[in-house]
């Protein structure tokens, strides 16, 4: 599977598939390990993750980082400084229990100045309520983009063994990397996508190297702005809708706001209208949210009606029967 890139000025120089990614986090991951072998069991090794790792670790990120931590950056983000996407790691933009992001400097060939990475934390599923609401329907995929077919795989899935929560884990990340391609194709406000593997997602960064791009909910607006906002993220989610994809936790938490502009973030738990039996009630869900907010600046609107009149625009999925689970 081919990922998104950015045109490179350099025609000579071609960016690494995501197999190549994904083979080279594991190096990294095995040097990690077996730095570690000789601790006792608990134990994590105080050790210097630039000199244990050899020569691949040339990446010396300008982040502050704990120990544990730079051993994190340097096995998540190593690969991507190899194949040149970044250049550096500056700062920590949002920590959280499913996944940390960081503020990149892009290597000179991308184009841009800055780049996000978001780096999944291995126990995503255990923060995660109701993920079995967000997958009914949904297609597994592996680390590598492919269909999970396997019929002990996906028995392992249902149980959720370690081995079920690997995939499920690399299901979502597949399914984020995925919807952020197909929306921001469609000129949806996304981020866009520029690379994925290795337990990451790389992409654009709003912001400036000091200051990352905040949420809208912690931001005051005109009431002209707040309007020209609303018409904008409404036309978003029916955009979303029209290419097959429902957010499933669009909040004014889940959108970020800089100078003028928005992008759309946290797109994991996204799902298809078309084969999600509680879609649309996750749509009206999302519209009533942001009706919600926008409701401060004195603009009413109807989130059932808005939700009910979009979804009969978009989705071929037949409304009555959908309505009346509603």
């Amino acid at each position: 599977m081919n990922h998104q890139t950015t045109e490179y000025p350099d025609d000579d120089y071609e960016l690494p598939d995501e197999r190549n990614l994904h083979r080279q986090g594991k190096r990294f991951q095995k040097k990690l390990v077996r730095s570690q072998m000789d601790e006792p069991p608990g134990k994590v090794a105080m050790f210097d993750p630039v000199t244990q790792l050899g020569k691949e670790t040339e990446f010396k990120p300008t982040f502050s980082a704990s120990r544990l931590e730079r051993a994190w950056i340097l096995e998540y983000l190593g690969p991507f400084y190899e194949d040149h996407y970044i250049a550096d790691v500056l700062r920590q933009v949002k920590g959280g229990k499913e996944a940390t992001v960081y503020c990149c400097r892009a290597d000179a060939r991308i184009g841009v100045e800055l780049l996000a990475a978001k780096v999944y934390r291995p126990k995503i599923f255990r923060t995660l309520k109701n993920d079995a609401e967000y997958r009914r329907g949904r297609v597994v995929l592996d680390e590598e983009g492919f269909v999970v077919r396997d019929r002990r795989a996906q028995l392992a899935m249902q149980k959720k063994t370690p081995y079920g929560q690997q995939l499920l884990h690399a299901a979502w990340l597949e399914t984020e990397y995925k919807m952020l391609r197909r929306l921001y194709a469609a000129g949806a406000d996304v981020p866009q996508p520029i690379a994925q593997g290795n337990n990451t997602i790389l992409m654009e960064y709003l912001g400036d190297a000091t200051i990352p791009a905040p949420t809208l909910n912690t931001i005051e607006l005109s009431r002209d702005q707040a309007r020209e906002l609303f018409d904008r993220v409404i036309h978003n989610a029916e955009l979303m809708l029209r290419h097959d994809c429902v957010h499933a936790d669009l909040s004014a938490f889940n959108i970020l706001y800089w100078d003028g502009d928005i992008r759309i973030i946290d797109l994991p738990q996204a799902v298809d209208p078309c084969v999600n039996p509680k879609a649309f009630q996750m749509f009206e869900r999302d519209l009533a949210r942001v009706c919600q907010y926008f409701a401060r600046y004195g603009i009413a609107a109807n989130p059932r009606q808005l939700a009910r009149a979009m979804w009969r625009r978009n989705v071929k999925r037949d409304t009555s029967e959908v309505f009346l689970a509603s």
